[in-house]
């Protein structure tokens, strides 16, 4: 049976949740020990204090969590799958499982990244951000993004994962007024972004990121192919890939995108690794869909 190992993208989640399994799994102890030479300090200390806003430790965390739950799937269960991708930072993680980017370079690239991104927001006029939330049909988004237009203000859709979930890019003044609406409308705040992403906003940043960091890593052929989430392809080529990690930033999220690329895959069920999350739900409304979790890992 074809399968596709999909990679959530990041998830505010407590350490609490995870801890056991980031200190007593071997696969997870690889991987934060590895992060831990090329960082130079603890990530899982680091991991356990920072919230999504810390950006290196906690895309850092993340990615090493969630490629040990791979690891650990593909130990416990065999075989290899046929096709990755992920959303947002997980097309990130899929592009290292693949092969496209080793592990150290990833952590390298991470940093490098943080460093061009504080300071490109850093430097904006006026600070940007990004607002998920849930629970609202899609209809209603696109008239709410419409409102803002209205009073003058920007406003991009930047994701839209099914008919609840979405996340809008705004200046964070907009966002506090939006947030307003969403809870008016009968929607349900997430988080919000202390960075605008998947918009076309960022094209400055993602212009730096192509000039500054992205040609300072080896990129290399996938040795399985990557689904897009920005256009649904499925790529091998290590400068496509680079170039589509880099369109991510301002191109909008579309889940239809991603269900195209698993389909042009021909694959019959989806795992994905990581804390338990919506990705599960959206997913398995299309495919079978397996979640591989810290709790699960640990009771085997």
């Amino acid at each position: 049976m074809p399968v596709a190992l999909f990679f959530p993208g990041l998830i505010p989640t407590g350490f609490d949740a995870i801890s056991s399994f980031v200190t007593t799994n071997e696969h997870a102890r690889r991987r934060f020990a590895e992060a831990d030479d090329i960082l130079g300090y603890s990530l899982a200390e680091a991991y356990r204090e920072a919230s999504i806003y810390e950006w290196e430790a906690f895309e850092a965390g993340f990615m090493a969590l969630t490629l040990a739950l791979a690891d650990w799937a593909q130990e416990q269960h065999g075989g290899r799958p046929a096709a990755c991708g992920g959303q947002s930072f997980g097309a990130f993680m899929a592009s290292v499982w693949a092969g496209a980017l080793s592990y150290p370079d990833a952590l390298r690239l991470i940093r490098r990244s943080v460093t061009v991104e504080t300071d490109y927001f850093d430097s904006l006029d006026e600070p940007l951000g990004c607002h998920f939330f849930y629970r609202l049909p899609h209809d209603t988004v696109q008239r709410l993004v419409a409102e803002t237009h209205e009073r003058g203000e920007w406003a991009e859709l930047s994701v839209v994962l099914d008919e609840q979930v979405h996340a809008v890019s705004a200046p964070l003044r907009t966002l506090e007024r939006f947030e307003q609406r969403v809870r008016e409308e009968g929607g349900f705040p997430f988080y919000t972004m202390n960075r605008a992403e998947h918009c076309s906003a960022v094209a400055g940043l993602r212009r730096r990121l192509h000039d500054e960091v992205y040609g300072t890593v080896d990129w290399r052929p996938a040795r399985l192919p990557v689904v897009s989430d920005v256009d649904g392809r499925l790529l091998t080529d290590p400068e496509e890939i680079k170039q589509d990690l880099l369109d991510g930033w301002t191109t909008p999220v579309h889940w239809e995108t991603i269900l195209r690329g698993l389909r042009t895959a021909e694959v019959d069920e989806v795992w994905i690794p990581g804390p338990r999350n919506m990705f599960a739900r959206i997913t398995n409304n299309s495919f079978p869909t397996r979640v591989i979790t810290p709790k699960q890992a640990l009771a085997t």
